[in-house]
């Protein structure tokens, strides 16, 4: 079937949960090739390399925790987005696309931890945030994706969370270039009070 003939269609939602799972799942497994130690290495040098991977081993446990927090995100949203159109589905591939690049910019942060790096990961996950938000937004318009019975506090929630989230990787980038790429790290722990937030903005 054509893209087109899929236009104004909607199906079950398990086939894109299933496989968003999995692209997920594999994304999250290939943080862990970035972890190498050198060939050779003599039980006394062990430790000295071992202590050297502690700014990868950041990156991976940091990604690691990232992933697993857009999985969560991605599965609270389908626990009310009951079906899908064409337009979704394509929304959904353009998420899983900016999941599928954060091995790699984990690499480059792990690499250097400069200001270039922290503003092309910032980016990445700020654009994750912003497919997750065009998701719940169009879904929320079409009773037949999202029924009725979500409440209404449910829906602004769940535009506004991943709107604030967008927001503060989007606000790290120039916190880095202005401050250096530490600053605009830092600032990235910002984004775990944006649940609270959205729920205080969500109330009647």
């Amino acid at each position: 079937m054509s893209v087109a003939n899929q236009i104004g269609r909607t199906f079950k939602s398990e086939r894109l949960i299933a496989f968003t799972d999995a692209v997920m799942a594999v994304a999250i497994t290939l943080l862990v090739l970035d972890l190498k130690l050198p060939e050779g290495l003599s039980e006394a040098q062990l430790p000295s390399a071992l202590s050297g991977l502690w700014h990868s081993f950041w990156c991976y446990a940091l990604s690691f925790v990232v992933i697993g927090l857009l999985w969560m995100a991605h599965n609270t949203q389908f626990t009310h987005i009951r079906r899908v159109d064409g337009a979704l589905l394509w929304l959904n591939l353009f998420f899983l696309m900016t999941v599928a690049l954060i091995p790699f910019v984990t690499s480059v942060l792990s690499d250097s931890g400069g200001v270039l790096p922290t503003a092309l990961y910032a980016g990445v996950l700020m654009t994750s945030s912003l497919c997750m938000t065009a998701m719940w937004w169009h879904a929320s318009r079409d009773e037949e994706l999202m029924p009725c019975d979500v409440p209404a506090s449910t829906r602004r929630v769940g535009l506004i969370n991943p709107l604030l989230v967008s927001a503060v990787f989007a606000a790290s980038i120039g916190v880095a270039y202005l401050a250096g790429s530490a600053a605009g790290q830092w600032t990235w722990l910002l984004a775990a009070v944006a649940g609270s937030i959205a729920d205080r903005l969500s109330r009647p």
